[in-house]
């Protein structure tokens, strides 16, 4: 009988601080999702005759938190060499309609802001492809950053991009869907 009572009493010893441990983990978890997080989706819109589709789009942090930048990544595939190109954004929010329409060289690095009725409510800067890009795999680098502080109403927005190649060819449609999700859990 003695030594099932040197095990319970073992055994009691790790199982008291866990409650406080617990706790602990839960209060910096209930900070961490104070913060509005952006749910986004997106897919690929080109045809046949598009030079490079999107096949996968990553984000960090995932999910997106509304007042810190996030990098989200485009993969995918590009069947032709591209020497130069240019892109075109539009950013589109519910009544108002089109808030953002910015074209610049799909090559290299190049950065916008969004506006909305007059207020800057986020920066977007592309880290577009290396020119010369050869055929094969392609990567887009997108940094976006929105303020915490939007005008009311403004929850959710479509951003449509389209890109052309050096021949004046189609060679990059992506839709994206971005909607604001309130995180407001209290623990």
């Amino acid at each position: 009988g003695m030594s099932v009572a040197i095990w319970l009493k073992f055994r009691s010893i790790p199982t008291e601080p866990a409650p406080r441990s617990t706790m602990r983990v839960l209060s910096v978890f209930g900070v961490v999702c104070l913060g509005k997080t952006i749910s986004f989706t997106w897919k690929d819109c080109g045809d046949s005759s598009t030079h490079g589709h999107v096949t996968g789009v990553t984000t960090k942090p995932d999910p997106p938190v509304l007042g810190t930048t996030t990098a989200i990544t485009g993969t995918g595939t590009l069947d032709e060499g591209v020497s130069s190109g240019t892109y075109n954004v539009d950013v589109s929010v519910p009544v108002i309609g089109k808030v953002v329409s910015h074209s610049d060289s799909i090559c290299g690095d190049s950065s916008f802001d969004i506006k909305v009725l007059g207020v800057n409510v986020g920066k977007v800067s592309i880290h577009g492809l290396s020119c010369p890009a050869a055929a094969g795999t392609l990567n887009l680098e997108i940094d976006a950053l929105l303020n915490d502080k939007l005008p009311a109403g403004i929850g959710q927005a479509t951003i449509a991009m389209t890109a052309t190649d050096q021949s004046n060819g189609k060679l990059v449609c992506m839709n994206v869907e971005a909607k604001i999700e309130n995180g407001d859990i209290v623990v």
